[in-house]
């Protein structure tokens, strides 16, 4: 009896399922298809059965149910998200599965409440139905709650717009926030999903460069300039390029090769440019100066550095060497030299070559000092005065050696002033005196209210002059003291007594002959016979390779000859 009552409930249900509108299925113990109704239809074309099919065996697993009455699970069918049921019936030996669309619950529960941005929806008749947290400034702003409709500039943006299905765009303010906001229409869900941005910081940046005294240009990842302020005209009109024009090629190389900084003239100016990429807004803003007038200072220091020993001049602009007549008493290494014949030479010459030739000169022995750390005192002529252990010292045995180094140093250099001497048609070699003193000297600025000069006095300038008056050609000749204090990193030999004003005793004087600890192996190659000469300056080679196949060319001439 019991049976035959299930039997005709059953068939009663049967008729009742097709009304549904939710999917219904029914399957058998053994995945048998047994059963859908109408709204199942899209659930059965996607899995590719029919009445009387075997279910598929991963689906049919999770319908399957020993332990329970009732088992629920989730599945994507084609696009949609179901939610099933299936229910066992004991009686019958088959199951019952409903199923439920939850796609628009998916979607919504996917990504708003994440969303570090305000998004809100709403329905067909354009009322709140949701809303994330990020949108809480937004809905206490305008007072809204779920049910309500929405504010009227976003519902007017909707109702007139020529299509309501296509994405709108707009701007509402927030507070003390513009929000940027974009209407999507999901027809799938009966509903508008309205996603915020906030572009105060980007209106921000839009208005303020007008108020900025320098340039602002902004441009595009493309390189297309899309705002200057007023004080950007001066560029503007002398680059001929507009809104939406490219920027110039050179600023596009400097971003590209990332120089966000340099300086350029810009007609009769010189501007700093530096290049700041907003990511958040994917824009470059290009920020300019004027710096005219401190290129122009710029160049009056570096003309007047000219006329200063580099110590003196770093001294002097970094305020450690006060601009008046004030002097002290330090122990100094002071240094002359000239070039034996020099007037003979220049009675030879024409100006324009003994101009250059003096200046080469100069130039090359003024390198060698600045090297050792010594300061240049002044040019007398061909005459050279330099000094050590002012304004800075390492010492006075430190200060000695790097004088007598330096000394050293310009008679080796010597050499190759004299091949350039005589590629330049100058027949005879450039031969000098050098003369050296240490002593406590006088150092100072000297001079009027006017004028100042930086120098030294005293008699041990005077002795260190005499030396080298009398030096012979290509001679160092130093006093008793530097000897004393050299004596130990130097070859030195004794050469005479002399008598000097001012000294009742005679002074000993030294020649120098090179370094007491010379290197086994130098360094440089030189060689030089009839027809042959060579000169290999290896810590200044950079083509190595190329050197080595000249030599070989040339060793390969001679033994063909």
């Amino acid at each position: 009896m019991k049976i035959k009552n299930i039997m005709n409930n059953q068939k009663l249900l049967e008729n009742l399922p097709d009304q549904n509108p939710n999917p219904i299925i029914r399957i058998s113990l053994d995945g048998e298809l047994l059963y859908f109704n109408n709204s199942s239809k899209y659930i059965i074309k996607i899995w590719d059965i029919d009445i009387g099919d075997i279910c598929h065996k991963n689906i049919f697993k999770k319908i399957k149910n020993t332990n329970k009455s009732t088992n629920y699970f989730e599945l994507k069918i084609g696009i949609i998200y179901y939610k099933f049921s299936s229910v066992y019936i004991n009686e019958l030996k088959y199951y019952n599965i409903y199923a439920t669309d939850i796609t628009a619950v998916k979607i919504i529960d996917k990504f708003p409440d994440k969303n570090p941005n305000p998004v809100i929806r709403l329905n067909k008749i354009f009322e709140l139905t949701y809303f994330n947290q990020a949108a809480l400034e937004f809905i206490y702003f305008y007072k809204l709650k779920i049910g309500d409709s929405i504010i009227k500039p976003i519902y007017k943006k909707i109702k007139n717009s020529n299509n309501i299905n296509e994405k709108q765009t707009g701007r509402i303010r927030v507070n003390f926030k513009t929000l940027y906001f974009t209407i999507l229409p999901k027809n799938e869900f009966d509903s508008y999903i309205i996603y915020f941005t906030d572009i105060t910081a980007n209106i921000i940046i839009d208005k303020f460069p007008d108020e900025n005294p320098n340039p602002v240009l902004k441009c595009d990842k493309s390189f297309i300039l899309k705002y200057y302020n007023r004080a950007s005209q001066y560029l503007i009109d002398n680059e001929y390029f507009k809104v939406n024009d490219h920027i110039p090629k050179d600023f596009i190389e400097k971003i590209k090769n990332n120089e966000m900084s340099f300086e350029r003239d810009i007609n009769e100016k010189v501007y700093f440019f530096r290049i700041v990429f907003i990511e958040e807004f994917e824009f470059f803003l290009i920020y300019c100066t004027d710096i005219t007038e401190s290129k122009d200072k710029e160049l009056i220091l570096l003309k007047l550095s000219k006329y200063f020993s580099p110590q003196i001049y770093d001294s002097i602009f970094t305020g450690k060497l006060d601009v008046k007549i004030k002097s002290t008493r330090k122990d100094l290494s002071i240094f002359f030299s000239d070039i034996v014949g020099f007037s003979t030479l220049s009675e030879k010459l024409e100006p324009e070559n003994l101009t250059r030739l003096i200046t080469d000169y100069l130039t090359e022995m003024t390198n060698i000092a600045i090297k050792y750390g010594g300061t240049v005192d002044k040019y007398i002529g061909d005459a050279i005065m330099v000094f050590f252990g002012d304004p800075a010292s390492k010492g006075k045995i430190k200060d000695a050696c790097s004088c007598i180094s330096m000394a050293l140093e310009m008679k080796e250099r010597l050499k190759y002033i004299n091949q350039q001497w005589v590629s330049s048609g100058i027949s005879e070699d450039l031969k000098i005196r050098i003369g050296i003193n240490t002593d406590i000297c006088t150092v100072g600025n000297f001079g009027s209210n006017n004028r100042l000069d930086y120098t030294v006095l005293g008699n041990g300038v005077n002795l260190a002059s005499r030396l080298e008056s009398i030096a012979l050609e290509n001679q160092i000749l130093i006093s008793e003291n530097t000897f004393n204090l050299i004596k130990n990193y130097f070859k030195c030999s004794f050469v005479d007594e002399i008598f000097v004003k001012g000294k009742s005793h005679a002074l000993n004087i030294y020649t120098v002959d090179g370094h007491l600890f010379e290197k086994i192996e130098q360094s440089n190659i030189k060689y030089k016979s009839n027809g042959f000469s060579l000169k290999i300056e290896t810590n200044k080679i950079t083509n190595k390779s190329n050197i080595l196949k000249l030599l070989k060319k040339a060793i390969d001439r001679l033994n063909k000859n």
